[in-house]
């Protein structure tokens, strides 16, 4: 027998300063008072309908829904700056308790939600609400781990095309409100939107979105004034925490890092879990990621995503002896792609995984493009170079990017990429049985430059019989010499590939391009110092990668000692 489900729409919300933010409440018609789940959103409360937890879903299995416009936000009061974060968590603190306060709650509070809602969790859970009881963000990050996954680099499309929706809107509010608007500033964030490319081969980028009065203009993020991600203190986070990402999510570093470090603070079993699918940055978590098709379990409703994660708010909100969850087998659920299955591990990465290296390789004889070996080269130490031109950037194509602008994100083939000059490639011999690639991957180059600042950047790639060249993980990193010329020696740089589950099969071939561009996804460095942003002009870079004795240039990764079979049917039950 169905449930009969009440909706209240635009229900006012008091915030302290007397502001009044506006949700939709959706609860059981009938029945005791429930837990609530609160969802934050900028991005409208009427439309939500994320794969991974929906309010319908949430009333299903007796839990109230909040949605809430924040601050500024369609139906909310006050005042919306893109990327001011400093009203969220006070805004999520009175809305938990206002939530807890209703007769229809019962006392205890979740919150739910993907980016920007699940940055938002972070911000209100460190005020410390007494009625919030568990966080489940999906897809988030905070400031340091998103620089350390970046290497220097600016998200450049994901950026611009944010703003430039945001700049839209801006517009739009400005001209109902009868407030001139400047055409040409009409007309630069429509070619922000529909030509990115012409407005970002700028120099310098600040001049982009340079709008007097724009809250969020490049110039104020270059500058320091105005923060991209937001940073927690997360010894203030009290509560459980379920967290959800993607093997190709832009925010998969920061996902695992938050997860990694909760556990690290608080190693209590169970109280922290993650779940890692194959999906990109998205609200719907389909089965097709890139060119690949993960089956029936790699969507988020063949992983019972909603069902996990209100299986985790059974355990934390509901007397002893109400549950209705289980967690057995390890607080983290990982998707592996080639197996297209979910496994489950302790922790990540799984404690049994071990280190193995691959170490780059001149060309063979006759060949072209250089070897990826699972010893070191007996030959003498040598290099490839390529010249880099910012003026001629190595296109994105697929990985991690947001697919807000015109890029497309996930495990594309990089096989028109790898006869550009300007990329370097280096190719294991065919594998003769399956190689599990479970955790963290890095690369460590010893990179060479004629100039005195530059970056480099980097791919791991499944190779197939037919050719193609699937994208796996990918890594950047801005270096800069001591003084004003280039140095005499390479650069030792560690580039972090990130964290990956893939199987390379049989008679596939591991790959990794060596570059210095990959653009727009990342800014383009002018080969001169300077800061991130502000440069006026850019040179030519003649590049190099060492190998061999001293000079060793490896692929560190990390394996698991033999393939296993994972779950048969989804990530939320075991075989």
């Amino acid at each position: 027998m169905g449930r009969t489900t009440l909706i209240e729409h635009d229900v006012p919300v008091e915030m302290r300063d007397g502001t009044v933010l506006r949700a939709d409440v959706w609860r059981p018609a009938e029945g005791p008072a429930s837990p609530a789940v609160l969802f934050r959103t900028p991005y409208g409360k009427s439309p939500l309908g994320l794969a991974t937890l929906t309010p319908a879903q949430c009333v299903d299995r007796g839990y109230a829904a909040v949605v809430q416009d924040t601050r500024g936000r369609f139906g909310s009061e006050g005042e919306w700056a893109p990327l001011d974060w400093s009203q969220e968590g006070p805004d999520g603190y009175d809305t938990v308790e206002w939530t807890a306060e209703q007769p229809w709650c019962d006392g205890n509070v979740a919150m739910a939600g993907t980016s920007y809602q699940a940055i938002v969790q972070w911000l209100a859970a460190m005020e410390k609400p007494p009625h919030l009881r568990a966080i489940a963000p999906t897809m988030s990050t905070s400031a340091p781990f998103d620089a350390e996954q970046l290497g220097g680099f600016l998200r450049l499309d994901h950026l611009t095309s944010w703003l430039g929706l945001t700049a839209l809107e801006w517009v739009q509010r400005r001209a109902a409100a009868g407030d001139p608007v400047d055409g040409a500033v009409v007309a630069e964030v429509v070619q922000l939107l529909t030509a990115p490319e012409v407005p970002l081969r700028r120099w310098p980028l600040s001049t982009i979105l340079d709008f007097e009065g724009f809250p969020g203009r490049l110039r104020d993020i270059f500058a320091g004034h105005v923060a991209t991600v937001a940073d927690y203190h997360l010894g203030e986070v009290g509560v459980p925490t379920f967290s959800v990402g993607g093997w190709y999510d832009v925010f998969s570093h920061g996902t695992i890092e938050l997860h990694r470090a909760m556990r690290a603070l608080d190693p209590v079993a169970g109280r922290h879990e993650l779940v890692v699918g194959p999906w990109v940055h998205s609200g719907q978590l389909p089965q097709v990621q890139g060119e690949v098709n993960t089956g029936p379990y790699g969507s988020a409703q063949g992983a019972r995503l909603a069902d996990l994660h209100l299986d985790f708010f059974d355990r934390h909100l509901r007397p002893a002896g109400e549950t209705t969850g289980r967690n057995s087998g390890g607080d983290v659920r990982y998707f592996l792609f080639g197996d297209d299955a979910w496994h489950r591990a302790a922790s990540w990465p799984p404690p049994e995984a071990v280190d193995a290296p691959w170490y780059l390789a001149g060309p063979a004889d006759g060949e072209e493009g250089g070897r990826l070996l699972p010893v070191p080269p007996r030959e003498a130490p040598g290099h490839d170079a390529f010249t880099y031109d910012p003026e001629d950037p190595v296109p994105s194509h697929g990985g991690r990017v947001l697919q807000l602008g015109r890029l497309v994100a996930g495990p594309l083939n990089q096989a028109h990429l790898e006869d550009r000059p300007d990329v370097l490639r280096y190719t294991s011999e065919p594998l003769t049985e399956p190689l599990d690639v479970v955790g963290r991957q890095r690369l460590r180059l010893r990179f060479g430059s004629d100039a005195p600042a530059t970056a480099v950047v980097a791919k791991l790639t499944d190779v197939h019989p037919d050719g193609r060249s699937l994208l796996v993980a990918e890594a950047s990193l801005r270096l800069e010499a001591e003084g004003d010329g280039p140095r005499d020696e390479p650069y030792d740089a560690d580039l972090l590939l990130g964290d990956t589950a893939w199987r390379f099969a049989p008679g596939h071939r591991l790959r990794v391009h060596v570059t210095s561009s990959n653009f727009p996804h990342l800014d383009r460095h002018p080969n001169i110092p300077g800061p991130v942003g502000e440069a006026e002009h850019c040179r030519t870079a003649r590049q190099s990668v060492w190998y061999g004795g001293p000079y060793d240039s490896v692929l560190r990764l990390r394996t698991l000692p033999a393939p296993r079979a994972g779950f048969e049917s989804s990530a939320g039950e075991t075989a």
